[in-house]
């Protein structure tokens, strides 16, 4: 944290806004040029003090890539560029990129005004830091000096907004933040900025990475917003792809308390339904922006799944729907595909077609048993012989199909498997664990299936009657022979309750044992 001061009345309100444009990850000059162009929104809207996001002149999803000589130099000159844009204003601005310090690359925010670079302020200790970077600075390490006694100005990391017991340190805090959103990170982060704005007793203004950031790793939803006395003045839309807010706040009427806040209920969605409804709905915005991200990248043409008649292909290609629509690219650019096997039952084929074909998509069927015979006499197996050869054969299959259907058309793969399967190892190497993009990989199997029964109804009665029956069959890979047209394999019987498994690796993903 670093501060400054300047000089204005202290009972005449000040402007702050909050600005997070789609950027381009990895190119500093596009992203400087949306850096201007939200400098002049905030000229015309006489804005005081403007904070972007954390990373923003490269992208808080570069990876090691914003350490190489050549993009901190790329950068630099953007920030020079930024700088100079605001020659002729009143504004000051905050944005953050990578910078050299003591030797080592630190995630910094750099506050500039009248063309001048005033600081360059390094992460400080309590700052979220999930990229890697070298151990920042300690706090305060990276002083402005004192100019004029009223508004104190602060700039800093948004993970500040979790400490407790932060010390009041200015008027005005400018916060930069590269906060990834989940299911419950909306409500935790708009919660604890009001709640941040109370204890410190600072008017506070906050802006998270937007489009524009890779979705591997992460999904950022360029949340920004003004919060003054435990309440938030202004706020914009999750998932916005160009958001911009701006608040007014009276310096003299800022005060500290001790706010209420709630704890944060254990699980991964809530306990009160019309919360745990909200969330889940969020859940799959988020999956559905990430699918969109990606795609878009790449150029795809539209999608192709793997529909199984099961609660993870189900939901995959509910997402492939949404980001669809989103896209504008019509559901007739997905393609799913069903690849019955040795062990397909009636149920989850007759659905699998039924769920594609009431979604307004393409529906293909290719057998995989006449393959995996010729498989098997190609190395000596005999089909009698149910082992892992006879299963893992049909997932390679699959596979293989899938990703030879995306090349073919321009498609892009979409995954269906989900974090408890890659958490057991519940997967076929080389077969269904492969994908060009799943959208499920950070989803709970207990989770998708309240994701699936949240959103049904969104995609009319007849896909929502499927969905029902789909969430009523049992889970199962179906590669072992069926029993009197009845799922014969069944995981739950295989490795245990899917409650369990889920309750476990909650806590397990939160640093706690038994």
């Amino acid at each position: 944290m670093s501060e400054c001061m300047l000089a204005t009345q202290s009972d005449a309100p000040v402007r702050l806004a909050a600005a997070s444009p789609e950027i381009v990850l990895g190119d500093p000059k596009a992203n400087a040029a949306a850096a201007i162009s939200a400098i002049r929104r905030a000229e015309k809207a006489e804005v005081d003090y403007l904070v972007l996001p954390e990373l923003f002149l490269c992208g808080a999803t570069l990876g090691s890539l914003m350490e190489h000589p050549l993009m901190l130099n790329a950068c630099r000159e953007a920030l020079g560029a930024v700088a100079e844009a605001t020659k002729h204003t009143w504004l000051f601005v905050s944005i953050g990129l990578p910078y050299m310090v003591d030797g080592r690359v630190r995630s910094c925010i750099a506050l500039l005004r009248g063309g001048r670079i005033y600081a360059v302020i390094p992460a400080s200790r309590g700052a979220v830091n999930p990229f890697g970077f070298a151990p920042a600075v300690p706090r305060g390490a990276a002083s402005l000096s004192t100019l004029t006694p009223i508004p104190r100005l602060s700039v800093g990391f948004a993970g500040q907004i979790f400490a407790k017991g932060e010390p009041r340190e200015g008027h005005i805090m400018l916060l930069s933040g590269a906060i990834n959103a989940t299911a419950k990170s909306y409500g935790a982060v708009r919660s604890s900025l009001a709640a941040y704005s109370a204890r410190t007793g600072m008017a506070a203004a906050m802006a998270l990475p937007s489009r524009g950031e890779s979705t591997t790793a992460f999904v950022f939803d360029g949340y920004c917003a003004i919060a003054a006395n435990g309440e938030i003045l202004a706020e914009s839309e999750p998932l916005s792809r160009d958001a911009f807010v701006y608040a007014d706040v009276c310096i003299d009427k800022l005060s500290a308390f001790e706010p209420f806040t709630e704890a944060e209920e254990e699980g991964y969605v809530s306990n009160d339904p019309d919360k745990a409804q909200a969330q889940l709905r969020r859940l799959f915005a988020l999956q559905r922006a990430a699918l969109v991200r990606r795609a878009e990248h790449i150029h795809a043409k539209g999608f192709v799944i793997g529909v199984s008649g099961g609660l993870d292909s189900a939901l995959a290609l509910l997402v492939a729907c949404a980001a669809a629509d989103e896209m504008g690219i019509g559901r007739g650019m997905i393609t799913g595909v069903s690849m019955p096997g040795f062990g397909t039952t009636s149920r989850t084929k007759n659905n699998s077609r039924a769920l594609v074909e009431a979604l307004g998509c393409k529906y293909r069927e290719i057998s995989v048993a006449a393959a995996c015979r010729e498989h098997f006499a190609n190395i000596g197996h005999d089909e009698a012989n149910h082992n892992s050869v006879y299963e893992n054969a049909q997932a390679r299959e699959r596979t293989k199909i899938l990703l030879s259907i995306a090349n073919e058309e321009g498609l892009l793969d979409v995954g269906t498997g989900d974090l408890s399967e890659a958490a057991l190892g519940w997967t076929t190497f080389g077969g269904d664990h492969l994908a060009q993009y799943g959208v499920n990989a950070s989803v709970p199997k207990t989770i998708i299936r309240r994701v699936v029964a949240a959103v049904g109804a969104d995609f009319g009665a007849d896909a929502d009657a499927i969905l029902r029956d789909i969430l009523a069959t049992p889970v199962s890979p179906e590669l072992l022979p069926a029993n009197g047209g009845e799922i014969s394999q069944k995981t739950e019987e295989l490795v245990g309750s899917y409650e369990l498994h889920d309750l476990f690796l909650y806590y397990f993903l939160k640093g706690k044992g038994p």
